[in-house]
């Protein structure tokens, strides 16, 4: 009798992620000194280091505008499809877009 596969909230997250979340090298501290203006465009990157703040692996790749910036976290309107989507993310995981 084979046992059933669980099928909770993270069911099959690490095999979906693993092209996305890659640990290749160490990471500095330079993007903690960039600064965020209300306005300017981000990109969302995923960074695999740091769990807090982290958004959907849906997000990563797309561009999006900051509305609000915080001390640790940015607030970020992302369009998917049709829809617009609020994002609120660490520093980690964005980069100015176009940089």
């Amino acid at each position: 009798m084979a046992t059933k596969k669980s099928s909770g909230r993270s069911h099959g997250f690490k095999h979906k992620s693993r092209s996305v979340m890659k640990k290749d090298s160490p990471r500095g501290v330079s993007f903690l000194l960039r600064e965020y203006k209300e306005g300017q465009q981000a990109l969302v990157i995923i960074d695999p280091r740091q769990h807090k703040g982290l958004p959907h692996r849906r997000y990563h790749g797309k561009v999006g505008m900051i509305t609000n910036v915080g001390r640790r976290a940015v607030t970020l309107d992302v369009k998917l499809g049709n829809k617009s989507k609020t994002l609120i993310t660490r520093l980690d995981h964005i980069k100015p877009f176009g940089v």
